[in-house]
């Protein structure tokens, strides 16, 4: 219900996981879903509780890598090891201070300490040294609170800041329920350090090192305080010195206003998404509903507009993260919306896996919280009713690239002979060639009826599509087969949709490879989203690694022909150059021979493989290699 996004220290790479249930005709087994994939399901009783949990966040060891779900339970709080999504293990847990158990219980997480607020009387804030949870023998363990600050009792929410050494409590007995700071520079004695009451209760606060437009506030902590009781709005405090913070500004009235419950700022702090939790209910009777407003002033932010859900759920806590918006909606469950168009007051739903397969009611069973910033990608979902569900959200991706072989200069399209012959495989052929695939890549298959299309969309051949590390382009993170449409569009095995990894969202190199053109990898990583992202590799507007990484002809770039080898390079003369095979195919001694079929040796890809004559594939090779020198050779730019 709050948090800006933690800096993880991700010592491992973690590849994409196989989905224990994927999501398939739009359900999960029994849940509603879309580009979203069910990895794994703790029920309370998995969890150590009883009745319900509440919120939770997540934690990554620096020193293992692991990553692990905390999960605010009516009991205490559990700590799970999901470093195998697909089986997740309960480490252990916290029991609630003083044993009393509450609806409410609030997790969150500063470097490697955990802290807890309940709505518990006397409950005040434990701290919990997470590092504990390296040396668990036998699972489940019971653990006791290392430190614990009294200075409040009950609190609705907590903010640990991740930049500063404090924890904000709100809607405590305290300070009219307002913002209780407490010093965490040592997390084992922590000391009261300041308080706000001047604005009466806060529901829930998060604080920002603002570095926006509003020129006169960059360089302050800030907290976004939001205010319910016929009182709602969003409050701007400079909280940058604790013991004398003070107010910047307040949103401005917006239409339906009935509590204003939770939000988060963009990345560049222009806007601020904020969750009304009642708004949904009489007497708007909205559909889900997350509002938008423009803080590039602060002391007279803007209401910029809203977004409406496609079900009347009420809403609970959102968070933005490269770029999408990640909402527990109660009913409905987690929403993955694109924020890229925030600026025209535009979020698109791309994606959502509804935890509560029961209705989209306006009530307040299933989807409490979510934790989207985990290195791996994979996303944790607290369910009010079930537990905690484990969810792998699906990438998109769209390309566009051109083959030399097949190329038709006069129709601008790729010829679509093998399909047209009835030789194109049905299974992806990279595997048979030797192609180690990464991820859940490898062993793709289509149908006759996909290979039955024709016209601009008819199929071409199989493609790989790589995704490559930011930072380590030679890390080839994960991989999928696809299929090329004659113009050039890559899409998925039922010849229409995008490619889809299982992968984090974030920005990666993207690479494609034939089994007999030379590949090619854009320059600077780019972003592969839930959102579907395309790209075009044929016409110039991305940039791509190497030198002379495609043939380009007029306005058009193609991969290089006659890579008959598959080896990266295109040689004419000497070992392994990519002549020989021509003729060895057609029987090695006559060369007006031909042969006919699905192989590596035709190299414009009419179905036939010919050494000499019109349309023969081996002028290609030595015209890609300079045309003169026969041993010249044309080495591929992927790294």
């Amino acid at each position: 219900m709050r948090r800006s996004a933690p800096t993880l220290v991700a010592l491992l790479f973690p590849l994409p996981f196989l989905a224990q249930t994927p999501c398939v005709d739009g359900f999960a087994g029994i849940h509603p879903c879309s580009n979203v994939d069910l990895l794994a399901k703790m029920d309370l009783a998995q969890l150590g509780t009883m009745t319900s949990v509440a919120d939770l966040w997540g934690w990554t060891d620096p020193l293992t890598g692991k990553e692990y779900a905390l999960v605010g339970t009516r009991t205490g709080t559990s700590f799970v090891d999901i470093s195998t999504p697909t089986a997740p293990l309960l480490v252990g847990t916290l029991p609630a201070h003083n044993n009393v158990s509450n609806l409410w219980r609030d997790v969150d997480v500063s470097g490697n300490w955990c802290y807890v607020g309940s709505e518990a009387a006397g409950h005040g804030l434990q701290v919990f040294d997470l590092t504990r949870l390296r040396n668990v023998n036998n699972p489940p363990a019971t653990f006791t609170e290392d430190a614990h600050y009294a200075g409040f009792g009950n609190s609705h929410t907590i903010f640990a800041d991740k930049g500063a050494p404090y924890v904000y409590a709100v809607g405590t007995g305290t300070y009219n329920g307002g913002l209780h700071v407490v010093n965490v520079s040592n997390p084992l004695a922590p000391t009261f350090a300041g308080a706000w009451s001047s604005d009466g209760y806060i529901h829930e606060n998060n604080v920002i090192l603002y570095n926006g437009p509003d020129a006169a506030h960059v360089g302050k902590r800030i907290s976004l305080n939001f205010h319910i009781n016929a009182n709602d709005r969003v409050s701007f405090i400079d909280v940058s010195d604790p013991s004398d913070m003070s107010l910047i500004g307040n949103t401005a009235p917006y239409p339906g206003a009935r509590l204003c419950h939770q939000g988060w700022v963009t990345p560049d702090h222009r806007y601020l998404l904020m969750n009304d939790e009642g708004d949904e209910g009489t007497p708007n009777n909205y559909n889900t509903r997350t509002h938008i407003f423009d803080i590039q002033d602060l002391e007279a932010p803007v209401y910029h507009g809203f977004f409406s859900g496609p079900n009347p759920s009420y809403d609970h806590n959102l968070y933005i993260h490269q770029d999408l918006v990640w909402e527990a909606n109660y009913s409905s469950g987690l929403h993955i919306l694109d924020a890229s168009q925030v600026a025209g007051a535009t979020l698109t739903l791309e994606g959502w896996f509804d935890t509560y397969a029961t209705n989209n009611g306006k009530h307040y069973d299933g989807a409490w919280g979510n934790y989207p910033y985990f290195e791996s990608g994979v996303v944790l979902v607290s369910d009010y009713d079930q537990g905690l569900f484990i969810l792998q959200p699906r990438t998109s991706l769209r390309l566009k690239v051109l083959l030399e072989g097949p190329f038709d200069p006069s129709t601008g399209l790729m010829r679509d002979s093998l399909r047209v012959h009835g030789m194109l495989p049905l299974t992806e052929p990279y595997t048979d060639l030797g192609y180690t695939h990464a991820g859940d890549g490898g062993g793709e298959t289509t149908g006759a009826s996909v290979l039955a299309t024709t016209g601009h969309d008819a199929i071409v051949d199989w493609v790989v599509v790589e995704l490559r590390d930011a930072m380590d382009p030679t890390n080839v993170v994960a991989t999928h087969a696809a299929l090329l449409q004659r113009d050039g569009d890559v899409v998925g095995t039922d010849g229409s949709s995008p490619v889809q990894f299982n992968v984090a969202v974030k920005d990666y190199h993207i690479a494609i490879r034939h089994r007999n053109h030379l590949g090619v990898m854009t320059a600077q990583a780019l972003r592969v989203s839930v959102a579907e992202r395309s790209y075009d590799l044929s016409s110039g507007s991305v940039a791509l690694v190497g030198t002379e990484p495609v043939k380009v002809v007029g306005a058009v770039r193609m991969l290089w022909a006659g890579d008959a080898t598959f080896d990266g390079t295109i040689k004419y003369a000497g070992i392994d150059n990519d002549r020989d095979p021509i003729l060895q195919a057609i029987g090695g001694v006559i060369p007006t021979n031909t042969t006919s079929g699905y192989r590596a040796e035709d190299i414009n890809l009419d179905g036939t493989v010919r050494y000499t004559g019109l349309g023969n594939d081996r002028d290609i090779i030595l015209q890609n290699i300079g045309g003169v020198v026969p041993t010249n050779v044309r080495v591929g730019q992927l790294p």
